[in-house]
């Protein structure tokens, strides 16, 4: 389990540490400004799509303490790539690809947060 404080913060230092690296002039800034106001979101985030009953079935969330079930997240999702790694299109900056490596630096940065 983490706070979503431990994941704003978890989630901001992979964008910087592991992504950002890979844009270079105006879009790298562009990515790290719109990750810090992203996780800066995720309070709300949290609260609202916490009670969505797909997230309260799996109970992932936890309202009352605060918590994100990120283990099993991870186990959920991570096993299923294989060595696929999943593209994602910034619309106008690039495109990243994420798998199992990246799924686990980012649960590293979380569980140090």
């Amino acid at each position: 389990m983490a706070t979503v404080s431990q994941i704003q913060r978890g989630f901001v230092a992979f964008v910087d540490n592991e992504v950002v690296g890979v844009f270079d002039g105006w879009q790298k800034a562009i990515v790290a400004g719109a990750a810090g106001l992203l996780a800066t979101s995720f309070p709300n985030i949290a609260k609202t799509y916490g009670k969505h009953p797909i997230i309260v079935a799996m109970g992932i969330y936890d309202p009352p303490s605060g918590t994100v079930n990120v283990d099993a997240l991870y186990n959920a999702f991570a096993t299923k790539l294989g060595n696929e790694k999943i593209p994602i299109s910034i619309p106008k900056i690039g495109t990243i690809k994420i798998g199992k490596d990246e799924l686990e630096a980012l649960m590293r940065y979380i569980k140090e947060a």
